[in-house]
């Protein structure tokens, strides 16, 4: 698991290559903030969708095989679409959004399948918070690298090389496939697509379902993220960043990422989830106020830090709660229709920020907004039925 979650974070989001395809569309392409936001969104889509790959990988299993065959299918498509890209000179809009879309929909189909073994698996050992620690602490570390890698990749090469250097994350995908799967139990050929809807539609009609999605929605909401979409028009434009200093906050945020993972899988047995989650939306809203204050680089990774950890934590939070609310049966598709809240909860704000700031729109108010949407998961709390778990 912590090998597949590497291999997401490093082959499609962020992915080695997502720093330096942002300045390729802001410098080559001349997108605006609020059109690079726009893109962002569209070749995202594969991840909004994700339920669908759930009900497909609990149902029906391929050449016998409910995992090792779709995982086979998703490194092989990607691997394939890294080493067209690298062989380019130049790219259109259209070929990059056709290109990400489609490597997107192979990375997210995994990820599905990943996170359908750590549910199984969590429930077997009754200890779905310890994996999911496990998971966003490597996670986070790998990311701490990724955007350094990118950040010099941004600055010293140029996008078919980061392509190139991408591919070789499918491919170890696939080796990881046949080393780690190989021993795989082959499944009945029984396609179980009614028994998978029912069991997911149980679990969306419940009120802890919804407000589990209500909460993560609040909290994802932002007008202002952090290295993507605009906000690098600000950082470079503004505060005069260059791009090795971008790659260089993301790290930093990436590593309080897996220290807030790692804090969160120690405590998250031994204190009061409510009070965890309450701790951890406070200093979310303080962190993200702390927005305000950037002035320079210095600011800008205290910034990074504070709010990486805090917001880690209340993520795992809300996350480990809706593992525990997946039907027996629909593990992955229900799963899978949380995080695709998760993505999609992330799309409309840079898009609305963008335009925003391309208005005018100080940055203050679009940092206050984005701390008032966190602060509506206060109200969401008691839904949770925290007292149950």
């Amino acid at each position: 698991m912590v090998l597949f979650y590497l291999i997401q974070t490093y082959g499609s989001l962020p992915g080695l290559f997502g720093l330096p395809l942002t300045i390729y569309l802001k410098e080559n392409l001349q997108l605006s903030p609020a059109q690079l936001a726009s893109f962002s969104s569209l070749v995202f889509t594969p991840w909004m969708i994700r339920p669908l790959y759930g009900i497909i990988g609990d149902a029906i299993p391929i050449f016998g095989y409910q995992f090792k065959s779709y995982f086979f299918i998703c490194y092989t498509l990607a691997l394939g679409i890294f080493l067209g890209l690298a062989g380019l000179k130049s790219y259109t809009i259209n070929l990059l959004a056709i290109a990400i879309i489609l490597v997107n929909l192979s990375i997210a189909f995994s990820d599905v399948l990943t996170d359908k073994i750590m549910v199984v698996q969590g429930r077997i050992f009754n200890n779905t918070a310890g994996l999911q620690a496990a998971q966003w602490t490597a996670l986070g570390f790998g990311k701490a690298l990724l955007y350094y890698i990118s950040g010099w990749l941004a600055q010293n090469s140029t996008l078919a090389i980061a392509f190139g250097i991408n591919a070789i994350v499918p491919l170890i995908g696939l080796i990881g496939t046949f080393v780690l799967l190989g021993d795989e139990k082959k499944q009945k050929e029984k396609v179980l697509v009614k028994t998978s809807l029912k069991s997911l539609w149980s679990a969306v009609k419940s009120r802890q379902f919804l407000a589990v999605v209500g909460f993560i929605a609040c909290l994802e909401f932002t007008l202002v993220p952090p290295l993507v979409n605009y906000i690098i028009y600000y950082y470079q434009d503004a505060l005069n960043f260059d791009k090795q200093s971008l790659g260089i906050l993301g790290t930093y945020e990436a590593i309080a990422n897996a220290l807030g993972a790692i804090v969160f899988g120690i405590f998250s047995l031994k204190i009061s989830r409510q009070f965890l989650l309450n701790m951890a939306i406070g200093l979310t809203i303080i962190s993200t106020l702390g927005l305000l204050f950037i002035s320079n680089i210095q600011t800008a990774s205290l910034v990074s830090i504070f709010f990486g950890f805090f917001a880690m934590i209340a993520m795992l939070g809300v996350l480990e709660i809706a593992a525990r609310a997946c039907p027996v049966g629909a593990e992955g598709s229900a799963y899978a229709l949380l995080m695709s809240v998760y993505i999609f909860a992330k799309q409309p704000g840079p898009i609305l920020g963008g335009y925003l700031y391309n208005l005018g729109v100080a940055p203050s108010i679009l940092v206050i907004i984005s701390a008032a949407f966190t602060a509506l998961c206060w109200f969401l709390i008691p839904l949770l039925k925290l007292e149950q778990e």
